[in-house]
């Protein structure tokens, strides 16, 4: 018998996180809690906001994309956990889905 040993495994014990999805999923709840924060500012304002919400609005959206961006880079490194790999592409897909959802019904 040959009793080689395996020089390079994949160990998802090893709990380790890469960069890019920690990066993503900072990105995608700080783009959820901003979304909200702005939402409760509308509502207090009874809709009639100034033009810093839209303002905000887009910034939220922009940094929802480089989010995504980071986070389906992060898929890159195979020997990290996917935890935060999917819930960076999750948070952030979230929030683009949703500065969507608001520009089709500004636009009706």
């Amino acid at each position: 018998m040959n009793k080689k040993k395996k020089h390079f495994a994949y160990r998802p014990s090893d709990h380790v996180v890469s960069k890019t999805s920690a990066i993503a999923t900072v990105i995608g709840a700080a783009g959820i809690i901003i979304y909200l924060l702005l939402i409760a500012g509308s509502f207090s304002s009874g809709g009639k906001g100034n033009v810093l919400y839209g303002l905000a609005g887009w910034l939220v959206t922009a940094l929802g994309a480089v989010g995504l961006h980071f986070a389906v880079r992060s898929f890159e490194d195979t020997a990290a956990i996917a935890l935060w790999k999917i819930t960076g592409c999750i948070t952030n897909g979230l929030i683009l889905a949703f500065s969507v959802l608001i520009f089709l019904l500004g636009i009706l």
